[in-house]
């Protein structure tokens, strides 16, 4: 018999890293922080019934793990095969997740007609696939692990590609 270790969890830990904050050089020199984009759109409410089971995500309500200005995150899980996917809406671009040292990006591509990045979050443990929808980006993360149905971040990844791919056709114009 297979141990779950919870992925989910681990995965809502994970995410809960919260967006990047822009920067600029006030007249002194200090570096001051710029107030992140506000995102409306948040993946609890914003994905029908219809697009979760499009993507053979289980159809009851998501887990609302942040309702933030700028970062609005959800997770739902699937049976077959048996997974959690935390879908957020971040204040970040992709080019933030393309140099930051959270992240080691494996590949470039278009999802729904939308620049995107698959990653693998730094130390190994989950692939994010970050699709740019302004102001901001929609990412899907789906941990890895022994322990995991998908043991592997290239599983990992072509999941959530997939997850990704499936809800394009319902992604919002505008986050």
């Amino acid at each position: 018999m297979r141990r779950r270790s919870g992925g989910i969890a681990f995965v809502t830990g994970l995410m809960g890293i919260g967006a990047i904050a822009g920067c600029s050089t006030p007249v002194d020199g200090a570096a001051a922080q710029q107030p992140a984009k506000a995102i409306a759109f948040h993946p609890c409410d914003g994905l029908t019934q219809e697009a979760l089971h499009a993507a053979q995500i289980d159809v009851r309500a998501g887990s609302r793990l942040s309702d933030e200005p700028a970062n609005r995150s959800c997770s739902f899980r699937s049976r077959n095969p048996d997974y959690g996917v935390v879908i957020s809406a971040l204040a970040e671009t992709v080019s933030s997740v393309e140099s930051s040292d959270r992240f080691n990006v494996l590949s470039e591509t278009e999802i729904g007609g939308r620049a995107a990045l698959v990653s693998d979050f730094r130390g190994g443990s989950a692939c994010t696939v970050s699709v740019a929808i302004e102001p901001g980006i929609l990412e899907f993360m789906i941990g890895y692990s022994e322990l995991e149905d998908f043991t592997t971040v290239d599983a990992a990844c072509d999941q959530a590609t997939k997850v990704a791919t499936t809800l394009a056709p319902y992604f919002p114009d505008h986050l």
